[in-house]
């Protein structure tokens, strides 16, 4: 039995090999189509996440906007369907297009949201992603002790720590002492 490259699998598989090799827009061709097949065939999930990958091939093209429109709405789409590690990913792609359209105050509620959705589930590695993300915008925000807790939280998500990450925790300990948030 052949597979059809028409089916929505296929044309999100092609999508993510093309944004893998930076042929930017052919991923987004390929996103946009797979959403579509995935909507008629009714498949709201699928196609959320075919959006969430437009979303993040756009902002890599510095088509913050269209990010934006692209990622709205699919949070939603996996709290209703109860699947709290793809609300968390959708969180985060919509704080990092809120970013990039200078929704700041937005964005970082965003990220707060996600790493909530995280809570209930054990993905170290998004978490870690997403707080510093929520780092370097608290940082750009002008909120240094907010960046300096919320990196050294991702430091502390990570599993297995580096010989850097390691010596960037000692270091951050430090201040944290300091001012009395010690760990």
């Amino acid at each position: 039995m052949t597979q059809d490259p028409n089916s929505p699998e296929n044309l999100s598989r092609e999508a993510l090999n093309a944004y893998q090799l930076g042929a930017y827009d052919d991923a987004v061709r390929g996103f946009q189509a797979a959403k579509r097949e995935f909507l008629d065939r009714g498949d709201e999930i699928n196609a959320a996440e075919a959006a969430n990958n437009l979303s993040v091939v756009l902002l890599k093209m510095d088509q913050s906007h269209e990010a934006l429109d692209a990622v709205k709405g699919t949070p939603e789409i996996f709290r209703r369907a109860d699947i709290n590690q793809r609300e968390a990913m959708a969180l985060g792609n919509l704080a990092a297009a809120l970013e990039a359209t200078g929704e700041v105050k937005q964005a970082e509620e965003c990220y707060i949201q996600a790493l909530t959705c995280l809570e209930e589930c054990d993905d170290q590695e998004t978490r870690s992603y997403i707080l510093q993300a929520l780092s370097r915008l608290q940082l750009r925000g002008g909120k240094p002790f907010d960046a300096l807790t919320s990196i050294q939280g991702a430091l502390d998500s990570q599993s297995r720590r580096s010989w850097r990450d390691r010596i960037l925790r000692k270091l951050f300990d430090l201040p944290a002492r300091l001012l009395g948030r010690g760990s």
